[in-house]
């Protein structure tokens, strides 16, 4: 099962650095950092999972290999980008990056500041993450042969790349968008602004932990305090995105689903936390623990 609300990819349309650079750059690494954009913006265009169910197919069945090969060509090309804005180079202000929606070519954001690219980089290495993470939990026929099921190598598997998703838009939020000028983050597309890119942190967080329950009620090991622990971590996260994105001007039709996408996790998250602990009030042993035992409560009432 498909567990992570489906964004729409952004994917850079080609730039000539020679045109930008010049003679500011020495040449050998201008050349690295056009080919290895290049590649992107070749994969990106031809790769990237789109709304529609016959892409969506086609993901499920080859996509694994070719989402990990883009990630790694962003993981190549990240270090040298950063070139472009070490120690507040100048050289940061010189090249035009454009990006556009995957999902609308007419939403394209072009802006001369490498601090840009980087942001848009760690965007799509995240929602690739989030891609990779949910064909994971795609349920699979098992060796048995009976009903499709997710194995628990996969489920463990997709926890580590949603908290390597969650871990790339925090280092967006805390450290990239300080570095672009107020103006300047006014103008970024929606898909980039800060409440969204939190949203989407806490989502892979909360995703993470639901992830994790579900584990913890397959294990005959797990007990009703560690699977009501869970429970109300899911319900911090989900209840934060939701505070994050509420507001947020997402006029389009994935924006709406987005938005009812996070309330819906929210609700079941209260609601994962107010079965366990109620379970825990009538199994006796812990007569004396109130609702405010577990401190989301004050949230679910």
């Amino acid at each position: 099962m498909c567990l992570f609300m489906y964004l729409a990819f952004r994917i850079p349309k080609p730039v000539d650095f020679s045109l930008s650079l010049g003679d500011h750059f020495p040449k050998n690494l201008m050349e690295s950092l056009s080919a290895l954009r290049t590649r992107i913006v070749v994969m990106a265009g031809q790769e990237a999972p789109t709304v529609s169910r016959s892409r969506r197919k086609s993901a499920t069945q080859h996509g694994g290999s070719t989402l990990a090969d883009l990630h790694q060509a962003l993981e190549d090309y990240l270090p040298v980008l950063l070139g472009l804005v070490k120690d507040g180079s100048q050289l940061q202000h010189k090249v035009q990056f454009v990006w556009i929606n995957q999902e609308d070519d007419a939403e394209e954001t072009a802006i001369s500041n490498a601090w840009y690219e980087v942001l848009s980089v760690l965007h799509l290495m995240a929602m690739l993450s989030l891609s990779q993470a949910n064909l994971l939990l795609l349920p699979r026929t098992s060796a048995d042969g009976y009903h499709p099921k997710v194995s628990e190598e996969s489920r463990r598997a997709s926890i580590d790349i949603f908290l390597k998703a969650a871990g790339y838009l925090d280092c967006a939020i805390r450290t990239v968008l300080p570095q672009l000028p107020t103006p300047l983050r006014k103008d970024l597309p929606v898909d980039l602004a800060e409440g969204v890119l939190r949203a989407l942190c806490l989502q892979a967080l909360g995703q993470s932990v639901d992830i994790q329950l579900g584990m913890a009620i397959d294990s005959a090991k797990a007990t009703l305090a560690v699977k009501r622990r869970l429970a109300c971590e899911m319900v911090k996260s989900w209840q934060q995105a939701q505070d994050n994105i509420m507001n947020l001007p997402l006029a389009n039709g994935w924006g709406g689903k987005h938005r009812l996408f996070i309330k819906w996790k929210y609700v079941e998250a209260k609601a994962a936390a107010y079965y366990y602990h109620g379970l825990i009030l009538d199994e006796g042993k812990h007569r004396e623990v109130s609702w405010d035992g577990c401190s989301c409560f004050a949230s679910c009432r």
